[in-house]
């Protein structure tokens, strides 16, 4: 991991991002209560950044999706002035694990890499602890199976009365989750004002009904091969993490303010060029998978260019 080596200046303005949990990630992450937060200063408008640098090594896992081509990173970030002022009196946020595509394209938390960008960001911004990282993502996955969806892998009672009231012409909610359990959880974690998750519009898809609550346990719901592909598809060939707010009753769950994203420049020249669907879905995969050291590299880069107060 420590191959990556960044030319020229860095001059990255904000980031901050996730981590994951189950019942073994208290180990990767030692105490649940992240370090004292340094201090920040934002000034009251947008912020962006760009920057672009070539790997002095060649990536072997990117070398073999396209071989002959060069290992251009690109890394950008653009803040809307909300989140910035959210930011300014630093409140605490939490981290939603990070999520990793497996063979099968179903989602589950990456707990190796989740642990590493967690240690990286904690003693720049004040975090949610672990314990509170695992309850969310728990009640994520519980909430989208409470709406009951087809192909479910498990029985839950509830869902034989929301059959019953469905043919009654009742109910209809057309969110992928259960809302209310979200909010019982926001209700009860009022202390946390943001949240910072791996593509916002993947966590607001119908995806994650492809998620797993572990490596190993069950996927929520049976779907072919045909449609998983098709719903993981668009989140994968880039890395990318949203800073985000809960929406409210009739947007989307998830409402993002800002966000960091790490591609690869070869490859994005490559689907211009090809069309988006030159490369199959189980390679763009690999890529996130190849990218996100490099993108943990890079924020622990950032954190330490980021304006201080006096």
């Amino acid at each position: 991991m420590g191959c990556f080596h960044i030319t020229g200046r860095l001059c990255l303005i904000v980031a901050v991002a996730m981590m994951t949990s189950s019942c073994s990630m208290l180990d990767w992450f030692g105490s649940s209560q992240p370090e004292e937060s340094r201090s920040r200063a934002f000034q009251p408008s947008d912020w962006t950044f760009f920057h672009q640098w070539q790997l002095e090594h060649s990536n072997p896992a990117l070398q073999t999706l396209l071989p002959d081509q060069g290992n251009t990173l690109t890394g950008q970030c653009s803040f809307s002035y909300e989140l910035l002022k959210r930011l300014e009196d630093e409140p605490k946020g939490l981290l939603v694990p990070v999520i990793k595509v497996s063979n099968d394209l179903t989602l589950s938390p990456d707990l190796e890499n989740s642990a590493r960008l967690y240690k990286v960001l904690r003693g720049t911004f004040p975090l949610g602890g672990v314990g509170d990282s695992l309850t969310f993502y728990q009640t994520l996955l519980s909430s989208v199976e409470h709406t009951c969806p087809e192909n479910m892998t498990r029985d839950i009672d509830s869902c034989q009365f929301k059959k019953w009231m469905s043919y009654a012409g009742l109910g209809g909610d057309e969110s992928i989750y259960d809302e209310s359990r979200l909010k019982r959880w926001y209700k009860s974690h009022s202390s946390l004002n943001y949240l910072v998750m791996g593509s916002s519009d993947l966590f607001n898809s119908d995806a994650l009904l492809n998620a797993r609550y572990s490596s190993n346990s069950r996927v929520i719901t049976k779907q072919s091969p045909a449609v998983r592909d098709e719903s993981i598809r668009p989140y994968v060939g880039k890395v990318r993490f949203d800073w985000v707010i809960p929406g409210n009753k009739g947007s989307k769950p998830f409402n993002s303010l800002g966000s960091c994203t790490l591609s690869w420049k070869e490859l994005e020249e490559k689907r211009r060029i090809n069309g988006p669907g030159w490369l199959d879905t189980e390679k763009l995969a690999k890529v996130n998978k190849a990218l996100l050291p490099y993108f943990i590299e890079f924020m622990d880069e950032a954190t330490k260019a980021m304006p201080q107060q006096p």
